[in-house]
């Protein structure tokens, strides 16, 4: 890149050293100052020029800049503002997002604590249910003991009276007289205590 930006310079030197070796220093000293004068351009142009372009410079500002400018910042102010609504929106989103989780945390959480004290509830009316069954066919077994004792105690009784009357009967014809009830008693609980004792 330095080569090719020092190959004109160069070339320009080289130039002008031939320029000058082949030409006589009068002719030289005027192309110079020939030269110089038409490189300096007239004042009165020069500062004409200078308005103008100081002019153009002004009517670029106000016509172009100026407007681009304001239009600009209009564009970068409402860029800011949707990047902070954006910001402001994705933090309520967070938020809700956040507060949506916990709601669907504690609902879980109610949920099993709900299946548990269903469980609980369920073991413990089970447990009741048990225990009533247990109380009741213990009380059937009491109420099927006494029934059944009462039973026995009426058989019994019936049977007494039977054997009673029967022995009665048996004793007066044996005997031919008739029989106390207290001889007859004696005589049945004896036969019983008998029967009872095989």
């Amino acid at each position: 890149m330095k080569k090719i930006k020092k190959l004109p310079l160069l070339l320009s030197c080289l130039f002008l050293l031939t320029t000058l070796s082949s030409c006589n220093t009068e002719e030289i000293g005027d192309r110079i100052e020939t030269t110089v004068n038409d490189m300096l351009p007239n004042l009165y142009i020069t500062l004409v020029q200078l308005a103008l372009f100081i002019i153009m410079v002004v009517v670029f500002v106000l016509v172009a800049y100026k407007p681009i400018k304001k239009k600009l910042k209009q564009r970068q102010d409402y860029i800011e503002k949707n990047i902070k609504d954006s910001e402001k929106e994705k933090a309520e989103a967070s938020k809700l997002l956040n507060n949506a989780k916990q709601t669907v945390f504690d609902s879980e959480q109610k949920a099993i604590e709900i299946v548990k004290n269903a469980q609980v509830t369920a073991e413990n009316k089970i447990n009741d249910v048990q225990k009533e069954l247990e109380i009741k066919i213990e009380n059937q077994k009491i109420q099927a003991h006494k029934d059944i004792e009462a039973e026995r105690e009426k058989m019994l009784k019936e049977a007494k009276s039977e054997i009673v009357d029967a022995a009665i009967s048996t004793s007066k014809e044996i005997l031919g007289r008739e029989v106390k009830v207290s001889d007859n008693d004696k005589f049945v609980d004896d036969f019983i205590n008998e029967i009872e004792k095989k």
